[in-house]
């Protein structure tokens, strides 16, 4: 139904009331009631991704999440590769939501952030972790298929049997999460949250918003929403910019389309370029001055002094040009590479995230001093970087990522304790390639194939495990490089006994191990055992829950190829 200006101005002042009476009446009550029994507070909201619905059912996020301990978000399965990187064209869908989160965390000085529901085992399970960590949630809720016996009652009852790969999620998640808690957050871009415009019914806000904040991490510019509270009160003018609670310093705020802006926020911008921050309005400018009611509402705003007006509506150079140096360089465009920053006393922290399917490779620069160093979630390990420079005040090194692979790089000091340096994955001379026919224990069968999926073997709906064997010869290893075997797929656990020597199961991306100390000359017998995400909530053929869009079940066992590499 059409809504006439009058109408859409006594909603917003209907939406500003009962958002403050949610505030401080509910979320407030219940903040103050945990800090007085020392109980943490954790929270999510409805509608995340869709602030329109949120705004009007629960008010302001920001506003509802001030005094909570532990913001959340209320993830139901919806950010899996099928669904994210599919945009319509019409941004109405914000899948960066799991930053509502964050940005509140950072914004009001607390360092946990919570999700329901965190990922879990599979291509799509890990991806949801990744997704999540990579925008700033530390807290992850993780969950894992069991295996159970039958229902008959009158047969013994089994014990439940844990996945291995569900071990392994939880240590990634428990380091992953620790680093992502500690130190200061390190974006210098705030993204303004419009929602007084929202209050408006400005769609064009929402979705304006929801298209910039994708534009710019395809840029590599990390970002956190910056919200009314803190462009209004909360945050405090100084070192060149607006620092919130966490310390962090944002010295530049991009405001999406707009309707309206309060004149106290008016009046702190101009403050903000005043000391040396950078104001840039892309898209609609607002049109109106709010005091304390939207429906007395008349002065327009003059934005003489802002850094930057766009009228165009997007990330163009021009904007780009007028942000704050990024922490990241690439040497060749990389818009599914998303990363996080954070500070620490003694270093900086970087954890990077390939979001596309394909491998990739860069050189890549990054703030910071010191050596560049990989830091495994997977193992706990820490390796220096080859063929890393420092470069002043930054440092480049080779970033190789594989699909949907992950990668925390720390400048600073090597620690005391570091395994091996890393090699270089950019380059590698190929010692042997593992194709041809492989024997394999399938449920029961020996069957001697090429590499093919379960499902084309006619075992569909097994979860293993399945032992591959293959003997194969090898070329000699260069001096001075290590063996490498390397599987580009496999679903989704294999470990891996070369000539008797067991060694470490992978979960994910990269399913690499170094088999230098194993690898025989001559004749060398290799083993793979196999396991599939069993079926169930999160699971192999699980229907994608609450909002999510499902695609095709990935097939199932060793896809290949299989290769050994000298790096």
């Amino acid at each position: 139904m059409e809504v006439n200006e009058e109408v859409r101005r006594a909603r917003a002042d209907y939406a500003d009331v009962w958002s403050g009476i949610f505030q401080n009446s509910f979320f407030g009550e219940q903040a103050a009631w945990c800090k007085k029994y020392h109980v943490e507070y954790l929270v999510h909201l409805n509608h995340e991704e869709t602030m329109i619905a949120l705004e009007r059912s629960e008010g302001d996020y920001f506003r509802d999440n001030r005094e909570v301990e532990v913001p959340g978000i209320d993830n139901l399965s919806q950010l899996v590769p099928a669904a994210i990187h599919t945009p319509d064209g019409t941004w109405n869908v914000n899948n960066n939501f799991p930053k509502l989160a964050s940005s509140a965390a950072h914004l009001f000085g607390k360092p946990k952030v919570w999700a329901e529901e965190g990922g879990g085992v599979g291509i799509d399970g890990k991806f949801e972790m990744d997704f999540q960590l990579v925008r700033g949630v530390n807290a992850l809720q993780i969950r894992a298929p069991v295996l159970r016996g039958g229902g008959d009652p009158s047969v013994a009852a089994v014990a439940p049997v844990i996945p291995p790969q569900a071990p392994m999620l939880a240590w990634y998640a428990n380091r992953g999460g620790y680093l992502m808690a500690i130190g200061r957050p390190a974006a210098r871009v705030g993204l303004y949250h419009p929602g007084n415009s929202i209050w408006m019914g400005d769609q064009e806000a929402d979705r304006s918003t929801t298209k910039l904040g994708w534009q710019l991490l395809e840029h590599q510019v990390d970002w956190d929403y910056f919200d009314e509270q803190s462009l209004s009160s909360v945050a405090t003018i100084g070192k060149g910019g607006f620092q919130n609670l966490s310390g962090q310093v944002y010295k530049a705020i991009v405001f999406p389309s707009m309707t309206v802006i309060t004149r106290t926020g008016l009046e702190r911008l101009q403050a903000f370029v005043k000391a040396g921050g950078k104001a840039i309005f892309v898209g609609k400018t607002p049109g109106l001055i709010v005091d304390k009611a939207f429906m007395n509402a008349k002065d327009v705003p003059d934005l003489s002094f802002a850094t930057l007006i766009e009228p165009a509506g997007d990330i163009t150079p021009r904007v780009m040009a007028a942000l704050p140096q990024p922490d990241v360089k690439l040497d060749a465009a990389f818009p599914r590479l998303t990363y996080t920053h954070k500070s620490w006393q003694d270093g900086e922290m970087y954890f990077f995230f390939n979001e596309s399917n394909k491998v990739e490779s860069r050189m890549a620069t990054i703030a910071g001093r010191g050596q560049a160093q990989a830091w495994d979630l997977a193992t706990g390990e820490i390796h220096a970087i080859s063929g890393a420079m420092a470069e002043s005040d930054a440092v480049r090194f080779p970033l190789v990522l594989g699909p949907y692979e992950t990668k925390v790089v720390v400048a600073g000091p090597l620690p005391g304790v570091v395994g091996a340096a890393e090699p270089s994955f950019a380059s590698g001379s190929t010692l042997a390639e593992l194709d041809g026919d492989w024997t394999l224990d399938l449920n029961g069968k020996q069957v001697t194939t090429p590499l093919k999926s379960w499902e084309e073997l006619s075992t569909p709906a097994f979860a293993g495990p399945v032992t591959y064997r293959k003997q194969f010869t090898s070329n000699a290893v260069p001096a001075g490089k290590r063996a490498f075997l390397e599987i580009a797929e496999v679903h989704d656990y294999a470990r891996v006994k070369l000539n008797g020597k067991e060694l470490e199961g992978h979960a994910w991306q990269p399913y690499r191990w170094d088999v230098n100390s194993a690898l025989q000359a001559g004749s060398n017998e290799l083993e793979v055992e196999v396991r599939a995400t069993p079926a169930g909530r999160g699971g192999a053929g699980a229907p994608a829950g609450g909002r999510g869009r499902g695609g095709a079940p990935a097939a199932s066992g060793l896809l290949g190829p299989v290769r050994l590499v000298a790096r």
